[in-house]
């Protein structure tokens, strides 16, 4: 990743283009960095995966400066149109203001009077113990829809609803639709449904018990301890914005869905879920240790480990031994590679 930093760097300088450069990359590349949040620029370029994309927008909050994400190599997915490989090609229409603004609809959580920033996927309810039951009633706009069990509950914006919730039934929905998906993880209830609404309704989550400790985890990316909630979701002030090139929304998804088909062939259809939600939080997090698998997906860590085999027998996710710690093994999809 740093690699590509450094050669879409290059190209930009070569464009006469004013650079600058955040401060935890600047690091890596031993020069002079800016705190993300005081990025004061026309357009910010995050270069790297769904995960370093995620990570800065929550450091960015409620900015609104449009973004255009890159996908390092190896790394493809819903919104990155532009890779590392390809970035020159589109230089001259970032030059000359060739694209529109993609506006997406982000959630704000708030738990215990404290508010997150916002969100750009997802937030899920979870037990901290894998399979573990919760219990709590959903209010949309201050009345009580329904009271259940389950597993968790992820609540997500059109953009979240190809990741997380996806893989746990969700429907997919296609943005710009003003709207936000609840999905129940499991419910003891057989005939509970996911539920969409519009995204100004305000969604509360009250009366949350379980025989261990609950936390909210915002975006993949932050933990927040639930304790009793409630648990209040409702649609962000501020959007987040994204450069948008000549491909449509709907085009990116295909081709996203046309790649994964073109890799894994019909053999990913074939999986069982635990196999399938393992195998997308790899293409949503990239490279994790199993202990890392364990916490993303809430399953059980004998559970994991039969995923894993049966992905890697398959041939859809490779293992290579930690640098770190060579007890662990690392796991990623098999389509990826290191940089």
């Amino acid at each position: 990743m740093i690699d590509d930093t450094r050669e879409i760097m290059r190209i930009l300088q070569s464009s006469d283009i004013d650079l600058q450069i955040e401060e935890k990359t600047g690091q890596a590349l031993k020069k002079k960095g800016t705190p993300i949040r005081k990025l004061d620029s026309d357009l910010i370029i995050i270069v790297g995966s769904d995960k370093s994309l995620l990570n800065s927008l929550l450091q960015l909050s409620n900015s609104t400066i449009p973004l255009l994400p890159v996908s390092s190599k190896g790394q493809p997915d819903f919104l990155f149109d532009v890779t590392a490989s390809t970035f020159e090609d589109v230089v001259p229409d970032l030059i000359e203001e060739r694209w529109t603004e993609d506006r997406r609809n982000r959630l704000r959580v708030t738990i215990a009077g404290k508010s997150s920033p916002p969100l750009l996927n997802d937030v899920g309810i979870f037990a901290r113990r894998s399979a573990t039951l919760i219990r709590y009633s959903l209010h949309l706009d201050n009345e009580r829809f329904w009271k259940d069990g389950s597993d968790g509950l992820i609540i997500a914006t059109p953009t979240g609803s190809t990741a997380y919730s996806m893989s746990v039934g969700g429907p997919v929905v296609l943005p710009p639709a003003h709207v936000l998906t609840v999905i129940p993880v499991n419910s003891v209830n057989p005939a509970r449904r996911p539920l969409v609404v519009d995204d100004n309704t305000v969604i509360e989550i009250r009366d949350l018990s379980s025989s261990v400790a609950i936390e909210a985890v915002l975006d993949g990316q932050l933990r927040r301890k639930v304790d009793g909630g409630p648990v209040l979701i409702e649609r962000a002030e501020s959007d987040a914005v994204f450069v948008k090139l000549s491909e449509e929304r709907v085009a990116a998804l295909r081709g996203k869905l046309h790649q994964m088909t073109e890799a894994f062939g019909d053999l990913a259809q074939d999986l069982p879920p635990s196999a399938k939600l393992v195998l997308k939080v790899l293409e949503y997090q990239g490279q994790l240790t199993q202990k890392e698998i364990v916490e993303e997906t809430l399953l059980p860590a004998r559970t994991v480990r039969y995923a894993l085999s049966i992905l890697i027998s398959d041939g859809l996710v490779s293992k290579r031994v930690s640098l770190r710690d060579s007890r662990q093994g690392l796991y990623r999809m098999a389509n990826n590679r290191s940089d």
